[in-house]
Parts: C-alpha cells; structure tokens; sequence
C-alpha cells in the first residue's frame, strides 16, 4: 500500500489549498482525511462537493449522519464510523440513535431506522433495494428524498475508499468515538 501525506493547508497542492481552508472554516480543523484527499485537488473538490450537496438535501443532519454511520459500517471505515458518530452526537442525536446505528439494532424512530436499512442495502447490493424505499415513502419522505438519500451515501462512500486505500490515522477530536468492527 502506497503511503499517502496527511497534508496541512500549506503542503497541499495549490488547487487543494483553498479547498482545506474552506473546510477549516466550516468545521474548525481540518480532518485527516480531507488532508489525505488534498493530495488529489479533483478528488478533495469531489468530496467536497458531494458533502455540500448532501447538506443542502431536505434530508436533515441527524438523518445525514445515521445513514453516514451505516454505510461507513458496511463499507468498514472505522475513520468514517468515528467521525459521523461525533457529527452526530455534536448535531443533537442522541446517544441511543447513534449506539443503535452503531450496533446494528433497531432505531426507535421508523423513519432512521428506514433510512439505515435502505443505505445497508444499497451499499451491500442486497436485500430488496425497492422495498426499503418503499419503507422511506411510507415513513412520509418523498420520492425525490429517496433519491436524495443516495447523494447522503455517496458521501462516505467516496470518505471510506480513501480510507480503504490509505489507513487514516484517526483524528484526536474523533478518538471518543472510535470502533473497531466486531469480528
């Protein structure tokens, strides 16, 4: 595996430089992972932009980060599973949504708990992928909701092949919600 620099707004490539001040703004650091992607200008405007265009959905934060945290389960991004955690928690979830998302247990809010379902199906390529949207629509989203939900899943997608590909140290401000998956 190549090893890949977790850059600083300075070491980045140019046209990465303003990208990593952006998200610095927005967020108050920036995360390891963004500053592996800076190495890619493309990529990092990718991400970037996919995240933007996520939370600009009518899909609310909570929601946002519950289907983050059960794709970046799926995909085994324990880097992603951290972060989303803490943007969750920070966000005003509550604790049990996000240790249920986190356990693989049933949500108590149907809606949450749809929105984990379809995004496990869609990321593992089973289960019936129309009859968990059929289960968003009955929980009062609509069909331009559903199709947004794919847009909140492409972000940690995108987030768990760089970790996938480059081994991410996990942030210290990430470190209360570290997981490991169960074996």
């Amino acid at each position: 595996m190549p090893d890949f620099e977790i850059h600083t707004v300075d070491s980045a490539p140019e046209g990465s430089q303003k990208l990593l001040r952006g998200l610095k703004e927005q967020v108050g650091v920036v995360p390891n992972l963004a500053a592996t992607m800076a190495e890619s200008p493309a990529l990092l405007e990718a991400f970037l932009a996919l995240r933007s265009l996520a939370q600009r959905s009518s899909l609310d934060p909570i929601a946002r980060e519950v289907i983050a945290i059960a794709v970046s389960i799926e995909t085994g991004c324990s880097y992603c599973v951290a972060a989303h955690s803490t943007f969750a928690l920070k966000g005003g979830a509550q604790s049990s949504v996000v240790d249920a998302v986190r356990g693989r247990t049933n949500l108590s809010d149907p809606r949450l708990q749809a929105l984990a379902r379809f995004a496990r199906a869609i990321v593992q390529r089973q289960g019936d992928v129309k009859e968990c949207a059929q289960d968003l629509l009955k929980t009062g989203m609509s069909r331009g909701q559903v199709l947004e939900t794919l847009v909140a899943i492409a972000v940690p997608m995108l987030a768990g092949s760089v970790f996938q590909l480059a081994a991410v140290k996990l942030d210290g401000a990430f470190q209360p919600q570290a997981w490991t998956s169960p074996a």
